[in-house]
């Protein structure tokens, strides 16, 4: 019995060093020898990131912009919006394990002008619309962090404007005389404690990895007064069998660095004049949540001067409500990816 015993310990010892890769514990952590730090997309080139090991690595998606290498099969894509412009980063790790990155400017105006309508075609004159690869195959479902009040001390007021926007995207509310209710839907299921998946690593902030759960919150993001993003909004998808759908997405407005208010027109602090003045400068949350909403059900930013009235336009005029109310472009974008309900 004592020989059958000990013969069973020394055959398992031996096939555990069989299995040992040559090189030691290294070679099994970095078997590319990648270097440390965030890696570059030639880094990987055609080689599998799974082999590698670097899945959950950060890798520069554009502009120094890291992102967190994916699960294969898995993408996720971060949208910037400034008050005059926006920027686009995307990371995907394809079922093979291969990765590619992609980032997109969107018009940027000189910080100190004003997005100027004079001239241009209103948002029902144009039917502009450009698409992601991914959209919501079941309902966008997502809660706001307790405490995220943003221009009052009520978070109902928050909430409210969540739903107003979430109704603006899903129902395609639109002053064009348009039918434009879609196939997408959505809800806010209530609060939780948790913050949006946004992490701070190696001095930059970014999206994390996927967590199962979509929130919307505020904080402090990248930049200075003026300089600042409006709000972030991560989006992550899955391809399964050819098919892509978006499975979370989490946004943040920017309370550190902006103002913000639930009614522009009647908002009596709310002046958009030159030179800049901080408190004056006050931006709609419908509006911005109404853009950024855009972006997780698949909308991709505009840039054409012609596109300005558009709420898919990331040009974001202080102390109005005008991204609000979707253009035709903005509700053609949606019944294009939900069809027409």
């Amino acid at each position: 019995m004592k020989f059958a015993r000990l013969t069973t310990v020394l055959a398992a010892f031996t096939l555990a060093v069989s299995t040992l890769p040559v090189g030691g514990a290294a070679a099994v952590t970095n078997p590319c020898r990648l270097p440390e730090g965030v890696l570059h997309s030639t880094a990987l080139a055609a080689r599998s990131a799974v082999a590698c090991g670097a899945v959950g690595r950060l890798i520069d998606a554009g502009d120094g912009v890291a992102l967190t290498v994916p699960q294969p099969g898995d993408s996720v894509t971060m949208d910037l919006l400034y008050p005059s412009g926006a920027r686009t980063y995307s990371l995907t790790t394809d079922e093979q394990g291969r990765v590619s990155t992609g980032s997109a400017p969107a018009k940027h105006e000189p910080d100190n002008q004003f997005p100027d309508l004079a001239g241009q075609p209103g948002a029902c004159d144009r039917d502009t619309y450009a698409l992601r690869d991914y959209k919501w195959h079941s309902p966008w479902l997502f809660r706001t962090t307790w405490g995220t009040k943003l221009a009052t001390n009520r978070q109902s007021d928050f909430d409210a404007a969540v739903r107003r926007s979430l109704a603006n995207m899903t129902q395609g509310r639109n002053t064009c005389g348009m039918r434009g209710r879609n196939g997408a839907s959505g809800a806010l299921l209530g609060h939780t404690a948790r913050q949006g998946n946004f992490v701070y690593v190696d001095g930059a902030t970014t999206c994390g990895d996927r967590d199962h759960h979509s929130v919307i919150d505020e904080g402090d993001l990248p930049g200075g007064s003026f300089e600042a993003t409006l709000a972030w909004t991560c989006t992550w998808s899955e391809t399964r069998h050819g098919r892509t759908r978006a499975v979370e997405a989490d946004i943040r407005m920017n309370s550190a660095d902006y103002n913000w208010t639930y009614d522009p027109v009647n908002d009596p602090k709310c002046k958009p004049e030159l030179p800049p003045d901080k408190d004056r400068w006050r931006y709609d949350v419908e509006s911005v949540l109404t853009h950024e909403m855009g972006h997780v059900y698949g909308l991709v930013n505009l840039s054409a001067d012609e596109d300005l009235n558009l709420t898919m336009y990331p040009g974001v005029r202080r102390c109005t409500g005008h991204m609000r109310t979707l253009g035709r472009g903005d509700v053609l974008g949606m019944q294009a990816l939900y069809g027409l309900r």
